[in-house]
């Protein structure tokens, strides 16, 4: 049996022609999972190392994130990153989860600042990333609208820098583009914050229209997550493991 299911993993990663050169669209620029001028950044290192493995090379299309769906359904690219079925794409051409992205808030820990749900943020000076009171939710936005402390960001390497230098009581970001800002300053090694989870988690697939190539690339993915390599990718960039978060996980990923 052993045999059998290794033949058919084989198959699976050996199936493709050999060599070919995928098209890969992503998002614009966005440390640490994308850093599109040395095509660098989790993700794309993560997708050019499994797809490595079936034995193709990533081209890498950067494009805004609203022409992903559109690309795909015209048939015009291999591959679409950081996608799910809410992003007008569907769901039966989406890989197995790769990666979670996660918003906190994130206070300094020697402030000792209680946040167990939203109302904890209407006395406190806030800072979060773009377009967040329009897509962290109802009772998020209720509450921010009437805090005159509260302001969105665009740089979000200056929102971590005004909470460590105590300029503000906290910012709202992903924990993973917090934890890549501040693990580049060493300024603020000794420096320990706290991460409120007030927000879900945010699962990511890859969309794949072919389903021998989609196929073979979460075998791919399985295998790269078992070897350790995903996590010695985390590790590079300082960040967080979240795809213990998964509902359901019966086995280690």
């Amino acid at each position: 049996m052993r045999t059998l299911i290794a033949i058919i993993i084989s198959l699976l990663i050996s199936g493709h022609s050999a060599a070919d050169e995928l098209d890969v669209v992503v998002g614009w620029n966005k440390p640490p999972y994308v850093i599109s001028a040395d095509h660098s950044g989790l993700e794309v290192e993560l997708i050019r190392a499994v797809l490595a493995d079936m034995g193709h090379s990533l081209s890498p299309i950067y494009v805004p994130f609203g022409r992903t769906a559109r690309l795909l359904k015209d048939n015009a690219v291999d591959m679409g990153l950081t996608l799910n079925a809410a992003h007008n794409v569907s769901k039966d051409i989406l890989s197995d989860p790769y990666i979670i992205y996660q918003n906190v808030v994130v206070t300094r820990a020697d402030r000792n600042l209680t946040i167990n749900d939203m109302a904890d943020l209407s006395d406190k000076s806030v800072i979060a990333f773009q377009t967040a009171q329009s897509v962290l939710g109802e009772e998020f936005g209720n509450v921010v609208r009437s805090m005159p402390t509260y302001l969105e960001m665009a740089r979000q390497d200056r929102q971590v820098n005004m909470l460590m230098l105590g300029s503000v009581d906290a910012i709202i970001l992903d924990r993973n583009i917090f934890n890549y800002f501040k693990s580049n300053s060493e300024a603020y090694t000794d420096d320990k914050t706290v991460f409120h989870e007030l927000f879900p988690i945010s699962i990511y697939h890859a969309a794949i229209p072919d389903p021998v190539l989609r196929a073979q690339f979460n075998v791919a993915l399985r295998r790269f997550i078992e070897q350790g390599r995903y996590q010695a990718l985390l590790d590079k960039y300082h960040l967080d493991n979240l795809l213990y978060k998964l509902p359901d996980v019966t086995t280690p990923l």
